[in-house]
Formats: structure tokens, C-alpha cells, sequence
């Protein structure tokens, strides 16, 4: 019996989708009920596990009024830079199994399964980039700007959809490391699989 074959990821096969206004109006309340339930101090307590308070005091200082912008971009850098360097991964594999001189199907073989395997540091990449969304949403709520120009709350939706969005929320209350399982983002476990 042959396995289904694996659904590609919405960044694996497409562009980034148009938000419309509602949606983006939608993720904002949203945040903002969870903001108001305390969910600042949580979202804040797990960024200071991962950076001093001195640190986190002068982002938040720093980006005070500025949104998120830098952070939105270097978390999206962060997350393709990831997905890069499988397809690259892929291709030296299937560029050495050509030059072994193996049959066709072999190389394809080889190659997909090198671009889609986790990378020993595939987890801890994409748990930095979902923790500075997660961040640069917080810093975006305290701005008391209008949400819905959030940087990263747009690129979520944009690239990875509201259910993606709700759980990278929801997450940012625990602990981060789990982000990328809670975001479907490969992790770096021997025999681990991509939805």
C-alpha cells in the first residue's frame, strides 16, 4: 500500500493570499479580547524566558510607535530562509545521486526526501520567527494603534491563515519552543512528519 501523498504547505505552493479588510478587522478583535484577558503579561512573561528584561524593555521602548514592521520582515526572512535551504538540501542530494550515475526515479526519490526531511536546527529557526511575530503582535497592541496595520498579524494571515493565526496566539502563551509544532512548522525530530 502506497502512503497518501503529503499536502504541501500553503508557502510551499503559493503566494501569500489577500487579507480582506473584515478578516483583518476579525484577527484584531480577536487579539484584542485576548490582550484584555491578560494575555499581554503571558505573551510578555514567555519573551522574557528567551531574552533578558533589560532587552525586552528596549524593544518595546524602541518600537513604540513604530509597529512591528522590522520584526514582520525578519521573522518572514527567518521562515523562507528555512524553506530555502531544503529545496537546496534537496537539490545536492539529487545533483550527487545523478552523479552516481543511480536511475531516475532514485534521484527523485532521493531529492524529495532530502528537501522535506527536518533539519537539526529547523525548530529552533522557526521558534525565533514565531516568536517574534508573537511579539511584534504585543508591541502592536501596545501601540494602541489601529491593529489591523500590524505587520506581523498581516503576514500571518496572508501566509499562513487564520486557524495558523489563532494558534500562534494561543501558543504565545506557553511556551514558545512548541510554537512551530503548534504552527505545523516542520520540527527537528528523527522520523517526524509534515502534515
Amino acid at each position: 500500500m502506497i502512503p497518501a501523498q503529503r499536502r504541501p504547505q500553503r508557502s510551499e505552493w503559493s503566494a501569500p493570499r489577500v487579507v480582506s479588510r473584515a478578516e483583518a478587522d476579525s484577527a484584531a478583535q480577536h487579539c484584542i479580547d485576548l490582550v484584555s484577558g491578560g494575555g499581554s503579561n503571558a505573551i510578555a512573561s514567555q519573551a522574557l524566558r528567551y531574552t533578558s528584561e533589560s532587552t525586552w524593555n528596549a524593544l518595546l521602548e524602541q518600537q513604540r510607535g513604530r509597529g512591528c514592521e522590522s520584526l514582520a520582515r525578519l521573522a518572514r526572512t527567518l521562515l523562507d530562509g528555512k524553506k530555502s535551504l531544503h529545496s537546496m538540501v534537496g537539490a545536492i542530494v539529487g545533483r550527487l545521486w545523478v552523479a552516481l550515475g543511480r536511475p531516475r526515479i532514485e534521484q527523485v526519490f532521493a531529492r524529495e526526501l532530502a528537501s522535506r526531511m527536518p533539519l537539526p536546527f529547523g525548530h529552533e529557526v522557526a521558534a525565533a520567527a514565531r516568536g517574534l511575530q508573537a511579539a511584534g503582535i504585543l508591541i502592536c497592541l501596545a501601540d494602541a494603534g489601529p491593529i489591523q496595520d500590524c505587520a506581523c498579524l498581516k503576514d500571518l494571515l496572508a501566509n499562513e491563515g487564520r486557524a495558523q493565526f489563532e494558534n500562534l496566539l494561543y501558543g504565545a502563551f506557553d511556551d514558545w519552543s512548541s510554537l512551530p509544532a503548534r504552527m505545523h512548522d516542520p520540527v527537528a525530530v528523527p522520523g517526524a512528519t509534515s502534515k
